[in-house]
């Protein structure tokens, strides 16, 4: 996750990564959250959202197997989100 997000009203960017089975609570610094997690062949999804708390522009993405998904927020309290998901037969999506 990299851009830019001042804390607002109710504190700093509010971020959670992790997959369907482990949930965990992220920090943003110098314009950026980054983190690794052990890969879980078991996982049905990997994700990070981060909720704007008034203003900002930020980018965040989710790389799975080479695979990355990626989305963006600005402004207001918008939520940036981005998700692989495990494909039915195998590889990410």
């Amino acid at each position: 996750m990299w851009g830019t997000a001042p804390a607002g009203a109710l504190g700093p960017l509010d971020i959670t990564y992790g997959s369907d089975s482990d949930n965990r609570q992220g920090r943003f610094r110098n314009g950026e959250f980054t983190a690794t997690l052990p890969f879980d062949g078991d996982a049905l999804y990997y994700t990070v959202t981060a909720q704007l708390q008034g203003a900002g522009d930020i980018d965040c993405s989710v790389t799975v197997d080479g695979h990355t998904e990626k989305a963006h927020a600005s402004g207001g309290y918008n939520i940036c989100h981005a998700q692989a998901n495990a494909g039915v037969f195998g590889g990410w999506g």
